[in-house]
């Protein structure tokens, strides 16, 4: 069950860049059976995903720097609600983009992949996200 649970995660984790992509996206290959051209639409997809999960990340941190800031400064109520609207904005891109790139993945199973692919998800608790909370993720 414990080896469930953390695989739920791994569709997620399969867009990342580094090492464990690679890993990641073996296992989803072998637990689905994805072939050579899932695969490569797969790495396209996740690929795509973190370049823009990267941009936005910066934006996120730069976001969350300026709120941070702003207790040393005693700012209005107005002010602090802009900045962090600006971290609930970037937050919210965050969540659109792993949903679009989680999407466009399924979209590429056939039946039987989607099915086992559910089951997978649901085993793991929902592992859709960040620690497998939600669709966000860091």
């Amino acid at each position: 069950m414990a080896l469930l649970a953390a695989a739920a995660a791994l569709p997620l984790a399969a867009q990342t860049a580094g090492g464990g992509s690679s890993r990641n996206l073996n296992f989803l290959t072998g637990y689905l059976s994805l072939t050579d051209a899932q695969r490569t639409q797969a790495t396209t997809i996740f690929t795509a995903a973190d370049t823009a999960r990267q941009t936005v990340n910066g934006q996120l941190t730069a976001a969350r720097t300026a709120l941070n800031a702003a207790i040393k400064t005693n700012p209005t109520d107005a002010q602090v609600d802009q900045l962090a609207a600006a971290v609930g904005a970037a937050e919210g891109q965050l969540a659109a983009i792993q949903v679009k790139a989680q999407a466009k993945f399924y979209a590429l199973l056939t039946p039987e992949q989607k099915t086992r692919y559910d089951q997978l998800l649901a085993n793991g608790g929902g592992g859709l996200g960040r620690r497998g909370r939600g669709v966000v993720r860091e």
